[in-house]
């Protein structure tokens, strides 16, 4: 059974350098992240991209199976046909939340609040929004043996306040994924809802992180890397069960939150698209472009920073209508542009 910390969450955290190295990559490419998102349509698409597949990943971390296809139906509109199709779209709106600075409260009313709000009409009625009343177990997947038992229900908000305190008095003690590693681990061992932890539990994590200063973090793909390394995550998980270890886990978090933030910077970057062209008044107005609100344009709109002379910028914009990446309307001194309707859509489609 899990460690008693009702009378306070005193982690031992050792930070070796394969901790510490992906976790400031993880900074960096925060960074990186955000200078890419050349407008606010670029940041839209991403966060689609990565609430999908972070929704989706975290139902399959559990053994409940949607499809990503559907699931990019679900987001899209389509109505959901059954308590997970519905479980999907809610945990993407929450991720979406997060991405808009909607971070929840971590307190014992703001948890409950959040789990009603990912879990009405998804799981058991009687389980929506209250801590356990009862003992809960993990258990392995396929044998349904008992792996671990966490914390007892009469310890359950204890546990919960002294995790909340000690977020509140280390978070900035270590580097983000570090304590958010942290946090998540104690948060699974304390398990403190009948069902839906593991779920609310990863949207957790985003939260954590971007509370704790990586702005980008709903834009990652971490749910998807954990599901697609889930071996390595229950048995590094649970080597902290003890509460005594944090430091497999804790490399193992870093390492893969580093890599969804490359998958999402990869993603992210639109300079192989702008590259494909040689003349560099077409670049240049290209950038402008892919950095605007996708509305309507002239000629004239146009700031035209390097004085490029008025044939030149005819040209660049004749060439990009040619290679469908502008549509236009009107003619000669009246005609306007705006990039292609789906045009970014379809170029991550072929990335997604």
């Amino acid at each position: 059974m899990k460690a008693d910390t009702t009378g306070g969450f005193r982690p031992r955290i050792q930070v070796s350098e394969d901790t510490g190295k992906p976790s400031i990559e993880c900074l960096r490419l925060d960074g990186i992240l955000e200078t890419r998102l050349l407008s606010p349509k670029i940041h839209e698409i991403l966060l689609g991209m990565a609430r999908a597949r972070n929704a989706v990943s975290s139902f399959r971390l559990e053994g409940e199976t949607v499809e990503l296809n559907r699931a990019r139906e679900l987001l899209e509109g389509r109505k959901p046909a059954s308590p997970s199709e519905l479980g999907v779209v809610r945990l993407a709106e929450a991720y979406t939340g997060l991405a808009s600075g909607d971070i929840p409260k971590l307190s014992i009313d703001g948890l409950c609040s959040l789990h009603r709000t990912l879990f009405t009409d998804v799981i058991r009625p009687e389980w929506v929004g209250v801590l356990k009343p009862e003992q809960n177990f993990i258990v392995n997947t396929g044998s349904n043996s008992v792996r671990f038992t966490p914390t007892p229900p009469e310890r359950t908000t204890g546990e919960l306040d002294s995790l909340f305190q000690w977020y509140r008095e280390s978070r900035f003690s270590h580097l983000p994924p570090v304590i958010a590693s942290v946090f998540f681990a104690e948060f699974e061992a304390i398990h403190p809802f009948m069902d839906g932890n593991g779920r609310i539990g990863r949207l957790l994590n985003i939260a954590v992180l971007t509370d704790l200063g990586l702005r980008r973090a709903p834009l990652i793909p971490l749910d998807t890397r954990f599901f697609r390394t889930s071996e390595h995550y229950y048995d590094f998980l649970g080597s902290t069960n003890s509460g005594e270890n944090y430091s497999l886990w804790t490399r193992y978090y870093a390492t893969e939150a580093q890599a969804a933030y490359q998958v999402a910077a990869k993603q992210a970057n639109l300079g192989p698209l702008v590259s494909r062209f040689s003349r560099e008044s077409t670049k240049t107005i290209l950038r402008w472009v892919l950095a605007g609100d996708g509305g309507w344009f002239s000629r004239g709109d146009y700031p035209n920073p390097k004085r490029y002379s008025p044939p030149a910028l005819w040209s660049s914009l004749t060439e990009l209508v040619r290679a469908g990446l502008l549509e236009t309307r009107g003619e000669m001194r009246g005609r306007q542009y705006r990039l292609k309707s789906k045009f970014l859509a379809d170029v991550y489609a072929r990335r997604f």
